[in-house]
Parts: structure tokens; C-alpha cells; sequence
């Protein structure tokens, strides 16, 4: 990070990664929800031209579109699927630097950290993962019961699909909402027996497979064939599924919030 850079924080707290991001003279935007620590942080920073506080909800908050921005935060746990979603569907970041749980890290960084799922399957086409640097529980206070990494999390130059970026996304949220979890089970209704056995030779994976155990690689495979040879009818079962699957994710979201709400009260 330099004086070029523009950083963007979430969550900034008392600001003390924000004093450290101001020291490299990057433009650094610091993005606090709590009133009462956007005053001190206001306070804080009040002769640091290059380092904007704004008190705005970090998920809701209209991030330009045509620079290029590097996100570095120690986010709040409670909130790290919205937010890597938010980040991560975003066109103009390069860089991501996230304190954050080890565990949800594993999620999206597949392998070779950890077998491949859905979520790493969706970002991978679009980002490098790995970790560097796994802090110890006595640098927190109170000391976290998790595992805590500091993430880095990298465009690649180019997208590993082009322009298919959405087929391949609706392609993959279909087949992991089919019912069943072989591989033969979840494509049935795409591909052919035929066109199965093929592919599963290609990628050198019995036809009953779980689709769980498929590495990216046999993804890029599977998604080549499903362009080169699966009619449009068929396409048109797939087209529009990632959107579905998301709402169909906001929707139970919002009934757990609810629930969990009603049980508070």
C-alpha cells in the first residue's frame, strides 16, 4: 500500500489500523456505523487531510466505481458473509486485507486450504486467497475462542472465464440447488447419460461422485462442456439461477433474523 492507493476500512473501532494505513499515505477511508466512536475517530483524524472518516452502514455505503481500491479492516465477525459478498462482487477492488475467522476464510478459499464449495467455486474464476499472517488468541482483547488470519485476497488480472462469468455462477448455483448429490443426480435434467460419462472420463470421476468432491479444475471442465454442447432449451433451465438462489439465501436470512428476534423478545 502507498501514497497511490486508495484504502477503504470498515469498522475502524478506536483506529488503530487506521493510524497505521495513514502512515503508508494512502487515501484511506475509514467507515464507522457506532455514532459515538465516529466522533472520536473524527476527532482522531482531524489533521490527517488524507484520511476520511464517514459514520455509514459499510453494506449500504455507495463506493465509487471508477478508481481502483484496496479494502484492509479487521470486520466484524457477526457480519463477514455480507460482507465479503458486498466486497467481493464489487468490479474495481484489487486487494483485500481482512482480519478475520479462519474458519469462514476456508469457505471462500477452497483449496488447497480446504476442499472446494460452493462459495469458493463462485469466486475463484475472479481471485487469489491465501493467508499471511495466523495471530495468536493474546492479541486480542478478550481473547477470541476462534482462530483468527489475516487474509489476503487478490484479483487475478483477468477473469479464468472470460466473458461467461454469469453462465458459469448460474451454471454451478443450479446444479449445487438440484436435489440428490452425485454428480449423475444434480445434471441430470443438463446433461445427457452420454454426455455424463463423458465428462466424468474427462475429469477422471465416477458418475456418482459428489459433487462436493469435484475440484475447480473438473468445474472448468464441466462448465467447457456444458458451453460446446448442452442445447438451449436446456440452457434456459439454467439461465437466471444464481439470481434465484440469492434471493432464495435473503429470503431465509431474513426468517433466521426474525426468528432469532422473536426469541430475544
Amino acid at each position: 500500500i502507498t501514497e497511490k492507493d486508495t484504502v477503504y476500512e470498515i469498522g475502524p473501532g478506536y483506529g488503530i489500523i487506521t493510524h497505521s494505513l495513514a502512515k503508508t499515505g494512502a487515501s484511506v477511508v475509514a467507515i464507522e456505523l457506532d455514532r459515538d466512536l465516529y466522533k472520536k475517530l473524527t476527532e482522531e483524524f482531524t489533521n490527517k487531510k488524507r484520511v476520511n472518516v464517514r459514520h455509514a452502514n459499510a453494506l449500504t455505503y455507495s463506493y465509487p466505481k471508477e478508481e481502483e481500491i484496496i479494502f484492509f479492516s479487521n470486520i466484524p465477525f457477526n457480519i463477514t458473509a455480507e460482507i465479503m459478498t458486498k466486497v467481493l462482487s464489487m468490479n474495481n477492488v484489487s486487494d483485500i486485507y481482512f482480519v478475520m475467522q479462519y474458519e469462514a476464510f476456508l469457505k471462500y478459499a477452497g483449496a488447497p486450504f480446504y476442499q472446494e464449495c460452493y462459495k469458493s467455486l463462485i469466486y475463484k474464476p475472479l481471485y487469489d486467497m491465501e493467508i499471511i499472517h495466523e495471530f495468536q488468541p493474546s492479541d486480542f482483547r478478550p481473547k477470541p475462542n476462534a482462530r483468527i488470519i489475516l487474509a489476503h485476497i487478490c484479483k487475478k488480472k483477468k477473469s479464468e472465464i472470460g466473458d461467461n462469468l454469469q453462465a458459469y455462477r448460474d451454471l454451478l448455483s443450479f446444479v449445487f440447488s438440484e436435489s440428490g448429490a452425485t454428480f449423475k443426480q444434480k445434471t441430470k435434467r443438463i446433461f445427457t447419460y452420454e454426455q455424463q460419462k463423458r465428462i466424468c472420463k474427462l475429469i477422471g470421476a465416477s458418475i456418482d461422485t459428489n459433487v462436493t468432491s469435484l475440484t475447480y479444475a473438473n468445474w472448468m471442465t464441466i462448465f467447457d462442456s456444458y458451453l460446446r454442447y448442452v442445447g438451449q432449451e436446456k440452457k434456459n433451465l439454467v439461465l437466471g439461477a444464481s439470481k434465484k438462489l440469492i434471493q432464495e439465501q435473503s429470503r431465509l436470512n431474513k426468517l433466521h433474523r426474525n426468528r432469532n428476534a422473536r426469541r430475544s423478545n
